[in-house]
């Protein structure tokens, strides 16, 4: 199940950059969100869960708009320049910024050597992929880098939010949640010029059509169910496959030629959120005392 779910995650990258190819980013992130809400609602409806109510919306509100609307906005925008497996590899830096939240503002997570080194090894990683002669020029290529890395930035945040929701039925909140960030996502869809929209492909609406089913509404469902089943541990290992899930279909399925450094940069990545998440040994009573 933690494979499956990787895939689904990581194909999202791929699916993403078939529809922003075709579709403006704003009517993607709507039309996603609008397709993952109907689901979530008949999930709610079929199991009878009732709505959240009283001051967890101002968490289901914050979550909405942090975990759904402006990762998601921030992701269709840098992909229109920046390759999926690119994305991929930006998107796996989410754990650190995680950790690096959660010893900002809570007392869950404290600080400690592994995550400062693990943090500096991962955003040398960053400054490998995306060059830094290109973040000196600062030229468009590298700003879409950015803007995606503030995207997992965002999730980051969001996986903060969410541990206040986790005492009420997640089938209601996730319909609550998904709903409010399709309603949040509408106003942008005003900044784009519908006269310009281009005509898309049958295989850009069946990649949204997925993206919203599969990524989106299924993968909030089976993250859940993980969790429950194996635990948080278990299922955060998703957080190692999912980037080289999305590089590899990047390759096989649209063709993209990622250069030396963007693997380099992955194992980076990936070797310091391995460490980050590695717990310090504890010294022995004698050296304690």
């Amino acid at each position: 199940m933690l494979v499956l779910l990787a895939c689904i995650f990581g194909s999202n990258f791929m699916m993403t950059k078939i529809t922003v190819t075709q579709m403006p980013p704003a009517f993607v992130v709507s039309a996603r969100l609008a397709v993952a809400t109907v689901v979530l609602v008949v999930v709610m409806l079929i199991t009878r869960a009732p709505l959240p109510r009283g001051k967890i919306w101002i968490a289901i509100l914050a979550s909405g708009f942090f975990g759904h609307t402006l990762p998601f906005t921030l992701l269709a925008y840098g992909q229109q320049v920046v390759d999926a497996g690119i994305a991929a590899i930006l998107m796996a830096t989410m754990p650190l910024f995680t950790l690096l939240l959660a010893q900002l503002f809570t007392h869950d997570e404290r600080p400690n050597r592994n995550a400062t080194a693990g943090f500096a090894i991962a955003l040398s990683g960053i400054i490998l992929l995306v060059g830094p002669a290109r973040l000196a020029q600062f030229d468009p290529a590298s700003l879409a880098q950015i803007i995606i890395a503030l995207a997992a930035i965002s999730y980051g945040v969001n996986s903060i939010i969410t541990k206040s929701l986790l005492s009420v039925r997640w089938e209601g909140v996730a319909a609550a949640f998904m709903g409010t960030a399709f309603l949040l996502s509408l106003p942008a869809l005003f900044l784009e010029d519908a006269a310009k929209w281009p005509e898309a492909t049958s295989t850009a609406w069946a990649a949204l059509a997925y993206t919203g089913v599969g990524p989106t509404a299924t993968g909030a469902v089976l993250v859940v169910w993980l969790v429950r089943r194996a635990g948080a541990s278990f299922t955060s290992q998703i957080n190692f496959i999912v980037p080289v899930v999305g590089t590899v279909l990047a390759i096989v399925f649209l063709g993209e030629r990622l250069p030396a450094n963007a693997w380099i940069a992955l194992i980076t990545i990936l070797t310091g959120v391995a460490l980050a998440r590695r717990r310090p040994t504890p010294k022995p009573a004698t050296e304690a005392a």
